[in-house]
């Protein structure tokens, strides 16, 4: 059985690894695992010692946490959207797994952990991620995956 990691954001170009391979792999012998490097989420007690210094802060901690939780939910609901893709395409859901785990290292470095503790035969990312320049061919963490995984073969899609 091959196993196959999908490096998943919030991008068209994450969703568009999801169907490369869902039309790529469609068949029993796949275990597919949707792996999210998430933000951390913010301490309850963040920004206590900054209110009582600056009033004015309290808005600017209580807009970062709405952001992430906004951004948690989103996640979430992409990595639905990607495995109900994946099961259209004849992945059944029994080879389908989710995972969202807390940034520790960096995206990239975190992505290449992940497949080396979990022998991954396959890693695919999307050509760019969110926060890439349009200016570059490739974002950082699909250059860093590209130049530093071992043991496996990396799939770009664009």
């Amino acid at each position: 059985m091959r196993k196959i990691l999908i490096a998943m954001d919030e991008s068209e170009y994450a969703m568009k690894a999801v169907k490369f391979v869902g039309e790529t792999v469609a068949c029993e012998r796949v275990q597919v695992t949707l792996y999210n490097v998430a933000l951390p989420p913010a301490p309850p007690e963040l920004g206590d010692e900054w209110v009582k210094l600056f009033p004015h802060f309290a808005d600017k901690v209580t807009d970062f946490k709405s952001f992430l939780k906004a951004k948690e939910a989103k996640t979430r609901a992409v990595m639905e959207e990607a495995k109900e893709v994946l099961k259209y395409c004849g992945i059944p859901e029994r080879s389908i797994s989710v995972k969202i785990e807390e940034k520790k290292e960096g995206v990239a470095r975190d992505l290449l952990k992940e497949v080396e503790k979990e022998g991954y035969d396959v890693i695919v990312v999307g050509r760019r991620g969110l926060s890439a320049a349009k200016a570059f061919l490739l974002g950082s963490v699909s250059e860093k995956i590209i130049k530093y995984a071992k043991n496996c073969t990396v799939w770009v899609v664009g």
